[in-house]
C-alpha cells in the first residue's frame, strides 16, 4: 500500500473508531463508495452491515482500487490484541499479485497449457483467505492471461468466469464478508462486468481448513485444485496468546501425526494440508514465518514437503505486514520434474531473482540457505574430495540451562586482585588466581580470544570486573550445579551464543566455566587446536548461517546451537587443516588468544581445507557478515 493510501486508511479508521462505527460497518461504507447497494450481488452480504454512514463522504486516494482498501481498513479497525491472537496480518495487493504470478509461472508446461495459472476444470484455493487479497490477485491474473498463450484466437476468461474458479475458507466469518465485498468490487470496477448481469458467487466457506478438511473438499467439489496460495495465520506455540488449547492440539495431532511438534507454528501445517489437496503439477505458495525454515519443531514438516513435492522457488522479502516476524514463501510443485536449483526471489512484489540454491541443500535439516542467499551470502558448493565426517563425531558440545546459570550466580565473587580498577587490556597478563575458575559470558568471547579480566561483563543484572567461583565450593555434591560445573573444567573451546560470525575462544587448561548460553566444545578424537580451527573457518560460519537463518535475533546474526555445531562438516583436505592447527597450538590458553594476523592466516588455510569450489565467494560472504574491523 502506497504511503498516501496508508495515511488515508489510518486517518479513516481513526475517524470511524472515534464515531463508534463497527469494523464491518466501516467496510460496508467504503465498499459502497461510488456504487448503489443494488449494484452489489446478493451474495455480497456486506450491505447488511451498513449503519447509516455516508459513502459519499469518503474521499479514497485516486488510483487505488476500492477492493484493495477493504482488507487493510478492516485490519485497522480490529483491536491489536484480537488481531495478534488470531495471527492475522493482511497481505499487500502487490505482494499477493507477485506471489500468484511466481506460483503460476512455476507450474510445469508438460501436458498442460503452459503459462496459465489454471487449466480447464481447475480452481484456485486460499485455505485461510481472510479479506480476500490473494483471491483478488488470482482473479486479476486469470483475466489478464490467455487460456492458451500459443493460440492467438484464445482469450482470457471474463470476470464472471474467473469468480467461479475461486475457492476460499477462513475461520473468521466477518473476514469472509470483507472478502466477498472485495471480489464483488473487483468484478464491477476492474473486471469489466456490467451492472444488472448476475455475478457468479465464489465458493467461500467458514471453516477451519486444518481440522475440518471435509468442509474444504466439499467447497472444491469435483474440480482439481491447480493453485493454492495465501497467507495463513502465524500462531507461534511459544506465545500464550496464540497457543492452541488442548482440544485443537489433539485435533491437529490426529490429522498430521508426528509433524505436529510442541512448538510447530500453525502456518507450517497449512503447507502440509495444501500438498494433500493440490493436483499433480499444481503449485502451492503460502506465506510463512521465517522460523519455519530452521526451527526444530518444523523439521518433520520440511522433510515431508521434500518427500511430497519439488521446492522450485522461494520468495524471501519484506511482507510489510507490520508483524514482528520476518517472512518468506516457498513455491512447491506436486510431482513436478526433479529440480536441481531453487530460484530465490526478493522485492516487495516478488519481482526479481536474487540467487539460486542447490536443491539438495533443502534435503538437509534446515532450509536457511534460502534466506542466506537472499541476504547476498553464497550457497556453499559441495566440496571436492571425500568428506571426513561431522564435527560431532570428534567433539562433544554442551551448554548449561537456567538452573546452572543461577547456581553459578549464587557462588560468584570477584577474583582476588581484580577488585580494584576497572578491567582493561593492560590487565591481560594478570593471571587467574589459583583455586578459582573464571566465569565467562558470551560478551567476553571474540574470535580466538577470551577477554575475561580485560573487559567488564554483566551477570545477574549487575556489572562484574572478573567473576570467578572458588573450586572448593564445587566440592559440595549437594550444591545445585556443582557437578555440572566440575565437568566444565577440562580443555575446551568456548563458543558465544549469538554473534555476527562464529566466535570461539580456547580454554586449553580447563580453567573457565561458560555461563548459559555459552556452548562448550570438548575435543574427543582430535586435539583442541584442530577443533578451534574448524570453528574459526569462514565455511563453518556460512554453514551455521544457512542452517539457522530465521532463528536468530536479526538478519546479520548467527545463533548457534549444540546440534548445528555438531553437524558442521569436517575439512576434506588434511594438510591445510594441520597447518592451521599448528598456528593455533601455542595460543590455546585462556589468557593468550589469537592475534588478528594469525586468525586471518588460519581462515585462509581452512578455506583451502574445506575443498569447496567457491572459496572466493565464501571469503567475501564471511567478510560481509563479519563487518569492518573495530576502530582502534
Amino acid at each position: 500500500m502506497s504511503d498516501p493510501a496508508g495515511r488515508w486508511l489510518a486517518r479513516t479508521a481513526s475517524d470511524f473508531r472515534a464515531d463508534g462505527v463497527a469494523p464491518l460497518a466501516a467496510v460496508a461504507t467504503l465498499a459502497l463508495h461510488g456504487r448503489a447497494p443494488s449494484d452489489l450481488p446478493g451474495w455480497c452480504d456486506v450491505v447488511d452491515h451498513l449503519s447509516g454512514g455516508s459513502a459519499s463522504a469518503l474521499d479514497p486516494p485516486a488510483g487505488v482500487p476500492i477492493c484493495d482498501l477493504l482488507g487493510p481498513l478492516y485490519e485497522l479497525m480490529l483491536a491489536d490484541a484480537a488481531r495478534r491472537a488470531a495471527g492475522v496480518h493482511f497481505t499487500r495487493p502487490a505482494l499477493a499479485s507477485g506471489l500468484v504470478a511466481l506460483a503460476a509461472g512455476a507450474r510445469p508446461a508438460d501436458g498442460r497449457t503452459g503459462g496459465t495459472a489454471l487449466d480447464a476444470g481447475e480452481v484456485a484455493l486460499d485455505p485461510a483467505c481472510g479479506a480476500g487479497a490473494f483471491l483478488v490477485a488470482v482473479a486479476r491474473h486469470l483475466v489478464a492471461t490467455s487460456t492458451d498463450p500459443s493460440d492467438p484466437a484464445a482469450h482470457p476468461p471474463t470476470a464472471n468466469e474467473a469468480l467461479t474458479r475461486l475457492v476460499g475458507a477462513d475461520l473468521d466469518a466477518d473476514a469472509l464478508v470483507v472478502a466477498r465485498a472485495a471480489l464483488a468490487r473487483w468484478a464491477l470496477d476492474e473486471g469489466g462486468h456490467r451492472v444488472g448481469v448476475a455475478l457468479n458467487e465464489p465458493a467461500l466457506t467458514c471453516c477451519d481448513s486444518l481440522t475440518q478438511p471435509e468442509e474444504l473438499v466439499a467447497s472444491v467439489g469435483d474440480h482439481a485444485v491447480g493453485l493454492i496460495v495465501g497467507n495463513p495465520p502465524f500462531l507461534a506455540q511459544l506465545r500464550a496468546g496464540t497457543r492452541h488449547d488442548a482440544e485443537r492440539r489433539a485435533s491437529l495431532a490426529s490429522r498430521f501425526g508426528a509433524a505436529v511438534g510442541a512448538y510447530t507454528d500453525t502456518a507450517a501445517l497449512f503447507l502440509l494440508a495444501a500438498t494433500e489437496l493440490i493436483s499433480v503439477g499444481g503449485a502451492v505458495c503460502l506465506v510463512q514465518p521465517r522460523s519455519v525454515l530452521a526451527a526444530r519443531d518444523a523439521r518433520a514438516v520440511r522433510a515431508e514437503l521434500v518427500r511430497r513435492t519439488e521446492v522450485c522457488a522461494a520468495w524471501v522479502g519484506d511482507g510489510g505486514f507490520g508483524a514482528s516476524v520476518e517472512v518468506w514463501a516457498p513455491v512447491l510443485i506436486r510431482r513436478g520434474a526433479r529440480v536441481t536449483e531453487v530460484r530465490v526471489v526478493g522485492g516487495a512484489e516478488a519481482e526479481h531473482e536474487v540467487g539460486r540454491v542447490p536443491a539438495d541443500v533443502l534435503r538437509q535439516d534446515s532450509w536457511g540457505a534460502l534466506v542466506a542467499t537472499a541476504e547476498g551470502l553464497p550457497a556453499l558448493r559441495s566440496p571436492t574430495g571425500r568428506s571426513a565426517g561431522r564435527l560431532g563425531e570428534v567433539a562433544r558440545f554442551s551448554a548449561g540451562f537456567r538452573d546452572e546459570y543461577y547456581a553459578m550466580l549464587e557462588l560468584a565473587k570477584e577474583a582476588p586482585g581484580f577488585d580494584g580498577a576497572a578491567p582493561d587490556e593492560q590487565m591481560a597478563d594478570r593471571a587467574l588466581p589459583a583455586g578459582y575458575a573464571a566465569l565467562v559470558s558470551s560478551g567476553l568471547i571474540d574470535p580466538g580470544v577470551c577477554r575475561w579480566g580485560r573487559k567488564p561483563m554483566r551477570f545477574g543484572k549487575r556489572p562484574w570486573r572478573a567473576p570467578v567461583v572458588a573450586l572448593a565450593a564445587l566440592d559440595d555434591p549437594d550444591h545445585p550445579g556443582a557437578t555440572w560445573a566440575r565437568r566444565q573444567l577440562v580443555p575446551k573451546v568456548l563458543v558465544a551464543s549469538q554473534t555476527r560470525v562464529i566466535e570461539a575462544a580456547p580454554d586449553g587448561q580447563g580453567r573457565a566455566i561458560g555461563l548459559t548460553p555459552v556452548i562448550s566444545g570438548v575435543p574427543d578424537g582430535i586435539d583442541l587446536a584442530h577443533l578451534l580451527a574448524v570453528l574459526c573457518s569462514p565455511v563453518s560460519t556460512l554453514a551455521v548461517v544457512s542452517a539457522m537463518a530465521g532463528s536468530g535475533l536479526g538478519r546479520a546474526g548467527v545463533r548457534v546451537s549444540t546440534s548445528v555445531l555438531a553437524d558442521l562438516k569436517l575439512p576434506v583436505h588434511r594438510e591445510p587443516w594441520d597447518e592451521a592447527a599448528a598456528l593455533l597450538a601455542g595460543r590455546c590458553s585462556l589468557g593468550s588468544g589469537v592475534d588478528p594476523a594469525t586468525m586471518q592466516a588460519v581462515r585462509e588455510l581452512m578455506l583451502r581445507a574445506s575443498g569447496i569450489g567457491n572459496g572466493n565467494e565464501a571469503r567475501a560472504g564471511f567478510e560481509t557478515l563479519e563487518g569492518p574491523p573495530p576502530a582502534n
